[in-house]
């Protein structure tokens, strides 16, 4: 399994960095399923930053203006906005972290081998990466509820 660093680089909004590694780590091990692990880097690198920083980054390495909610770079890194995450997830009705992990697993789905330039290719991974997110939500919740019993005892 690849190394996961987490790296918070703004200070827009709060990242729980243990609750999002709770996530990543079963979300890494989902889309290793969907892919040979050869395709994966040795380490994978997320760092959260602010719309003015993607936005340059956007613009250095893309040629595009503006921010965007994700950029990942084959070596292994997944550059997420953090405020881009929270507008996104007023407008779609989602919670932040929900978004974060939309975002973080579209990254994943890249680093092994996925594009999104077509219709039916962006189609399969918005699917693929929905999918995933709904699952490690639900196992989240269950967890949740046991560990709410328990304290309660």
């Amino acid at each position: 399994m690849p190394a996961l660093e987490l790296f918070n680089r703004q200070r827009k909004k709060r990242v729980d960095l243990v609750r999002f590694r709770a996530f990543a780590e079963p979300a890494l091990a989902k889309v290793r399923k969907l892919a040979t692990p050869m395709m994966l880097p040795e380490e994978i690198n997320v760092v959260f930053v602010s719309d003015a920083r993607i936005a340059g980054i956007h613009r250095d390495f893309m040629s595009m203006e503006g921010p965007t909610d994700v950029i990942t770079f084959r070596h292994g890194e997944i550059i997420i906005s953090v405020e881009t995450a929270e507008r996104q997830a007023q407008e779609f009705s989602t919670s932040f972290s929900h978004e974060l992990g939309l975002y973080f697993v579209h990254g994943l789905l890249h680093l092994a081998g996925w594009d999104d330039l077509t219709d039916d290719s962006r189609k399969q991974m918005d699917d693929s990466q929905e999918q995933i997110v709904k699952e490690l939500s639900v196992l989240e919740e269950v967890v949740s509820c046991q560990l709410s019993a328990v304290r309660r005892h």
